[in-house]
């Protein structure tokens, strides 16, 4: 037996098995995470989900939509159908309108008024301003004066819709206004007066009326065709000052 000893210290890697071993390595290293894709995927998700909520909010706001549409007609023009001739809610009348005053609201200029239906005005010291429904802002309605109230001194707008027809008016008579009454469909009520402070030019009134049927233009003149109601105005005597409508 020789007497030399095998050599066993560690021996570096020879180049061949360095590249087998970077081979092997490659083989089994993950693949790249696809941020890209995954990215794009989720932003597909996204658009999708945003999608199908905009299609139901449509399905469920498109009723709504339209019911707005017919409530919000505009005053120039309107058509009802037997159908939408449903009666207004409106005060009762008292059996002896003849001896009651109307109630006076003393309102500061600027103050909003509701009157139904979505329309509102307000009223200045020259002008009353009604605002409908589809208005951006009140359209104002003057110069009105005691002075000079014309051959009628009562001036009113109106506002027809499916369910009722909305009245703003004003009286510029010199004689003071103790009550103002509304005749639809034979039965009379006494509507509210609203006016400014002090002695103002004018008193303004409102109310809701039965709807009507047919195409008008909105004036006083067009309403004596449609059966409008009667607005009168009397003195704190009984007398009869001035009427309009019809």
């Amino acid at each position: 037996m020789s007497d030399m000893q095998a050599d066993l210290s560690p021996q570096p890697p020879r180049p061949e098995l360095w590249r087998a071993l970077d081979e092997a390595a490659r083989g089994c290293a993950p693949t790249a995470f696809p941020k890209d894709r995954v990215v794009r995927r989720a932003a597909a998700i996204r658009r999708r989900r945003r999608l199908a909520t905009f299609s139901l909010a449509a399905l469920l706001l498109t009723p709504a939509a339209g019911k707005l549409a017919l409530d919000q007609e505009p005053a120039s023009s309107h058509a009802v159908t037997g159908a939408d001739r449903q009666r207004s809610s409106r005060p009762s009348a008292s059996p002896g309108t003849a001896d009651v005053r109307s109630p006076v609201r003393v309102v500061r200029p600027g103050e909003r008024i509701d009157v139904g239906l979505g329309v509102w005005y307000l009223l200045k010291q020259r002008e009353f301003c009604p605002k409908h429904p589809i208005e951006k802002r009140p359209s104002c309605v003057g110069p009105l004066d005691q002075e000079q109230p014309g051959t009628e001194p009562m001036t009113l707008n109106w506002y027809p819709f499916p369910k009722g027809v909305v009245t703003v008016l004003a009286y510029t008579g010199k004689t003071p206004a103790a009550r103002i009454t509304m005749t639809d469909d034979g039965r009379t009520t006494v509507l509210p007066i609203v006016r400014l402070s002090g002695e103002p030019a004018y008193v303004s009134s409102h109310a809701v009326s039965s709807p009507v049927e047919g195409s008008y233009e909105n004036s006083a003149e067009g309403s004596k065709s449609l059966g409008l109601p009667v607005f009168r105005v009397y003195g704190a005597d009984g007398e009869e000052l001035a009427e309009i409508g019809g």
